[in-house]
């Protein structure tokens, strides 16, 4: 990981603590909509399918259990899809 990536995610995992609080485990129907653009019944479907672009885990075993992202995880799809823009933003420009 480049220090301007690793930057930029660090970056992205402080502004999701201050916007889901100081936790490592975030849950997924807390952003399914506005990070994923999923409903929540859509997202826990695809994340019980293993469908979701990062992995997604319930800390106990129990259909009940909630399912939760590690925000590392979540910071790293974040800067991955804004890096992916950046480039094809940047390609569009050069014409």
């Amino acid at each position: 990981m480049t220090k301007a990536r690793n930057a930029a995610q660090s970056q992205t995992m402080y502004l999701l603590m201050a916007e889901y609080g100081a936790t490592t485990l975030i849950p997924l129907e807390d952003f399914a909509f506005k990070v994923l653009g999923l409903s929540v019944n859509s997202a826990k479907s695809k994340a019980k399918s293993n469908e979701l672009p990062f992995a997604v885990t319930r800390m106990y075993n129990s259909q009940k259990a909630p399912w939760v992202v590690h925000m590392q995880d979540l910071a790293a799809y974040i800067e991955d899809r804004c890096s992916a823009a950046r480039i094809e933003w940047g390609k569009a420009q050069s014409f």
